[in-house]
């Protein structure tokens, strides 16, 4: 759905068309920036502010969905008979939800009207360009094993985040003031709260920001956006 197909042939014939593939997703991708979905400047290619809140509607209604409701969706928007069939090519193609997601949104956001395949192309651009995880590039992201980040380790912090989500946002432009309340003996890590549900829902997460605080039998889980607030709580909980 987001891949297209080539021709991996040595034929003379395979390498011009593979020549034209090279030359349209050049111009797939200046139409990206024409219709305002990317962003070229100093610090790189970036999605834009107006895409991200199309791709945020998105996100919200088709994340956590479950398999019946994803599937009927892909059905929906690519003409197929039924949801079995949607879903036979979800596995066939290794599409996820985030990918899906990212289609409807560009499909949205374009203004001009683009056949299917250059609309698949230029989701896996736009795909690229999304950052792969939620959690702040300061501390590691354990979303795929949280509860064995926390095994054996008497005193950590897992910090839990959502994509599209302002306060998660705000919470990391002060994260230092977060950081800095976390002794130095604990371990503090991140997870997707999108993804790792069945965590959040062990430890009451119920928002994001949300912190798990463990101190040795000790859990406690903060859900706040003000990092003065959260580190205020870290200091306390660890203050012996």
């Amino acid at each position: 759905m987001t891949k297209r197909e080539t021709d991996t042939s040595a034929s003379e014939e395979a390498r011009g068309n593979r020549a034209a593939t090279t030359s349209d997703s050049e111009a797939l991708f200046d139409a990206l920036v024409e219709e305002r979905v990317l962003a070229v400047g100093d610090a790189g290619v970036r999605t834009t502010d107006e895409f991200d809140d199309t791709h945020a509607i998105y996100h919200d209604s088709y994340v956590g969905v479950d398999d019946s409701e994803f599937h009927e969706a892909v059905a929906a928007t690519f003409g197929l008979p039924d949801a079995d069939a949607a879903a036979d090519l979800v596995a066939e193609r290794g599409v996820s939800r985030a990918e899906f997601v990212c289609y409807l949104a560009v499909q949205s956001h374009v203004e001009r009207e683009f056949p299917a395949e250059d609309l698949a192309a230029m989701t896996v651009m736009v795909f690229e360009t999304v950052p792969d995880s939620p959690v702040p590039p300061e501390i590691a992201d354990v979303t795929d094993d949280p509860q064995s980040f926390l095994a054996g380790r008497d005193r950590a912090v897992v910090s839990v985040w959502k994509r599209f989500c302002d306060p998660c946002e705000a919470t990391k432009a002060d994260l230092p003031t977060i950081l800095d309340a976390t002794p130095d003996d604990a371990a503090i890590a991140g997870i997707d709260g999108e993804v790792a549900v069945a965590f959040c829902e062990t430890h009451a997460v119920e928002s994001a920001p949300g912190f798990v605080v463990v101190d040795g039998p000790d859990r406690r889980t903060v859900c706040e956006s003000d990092a003065d607030a959260v580190a205020e709580t870290l200091r306390a909980v660890y203050a012996d």
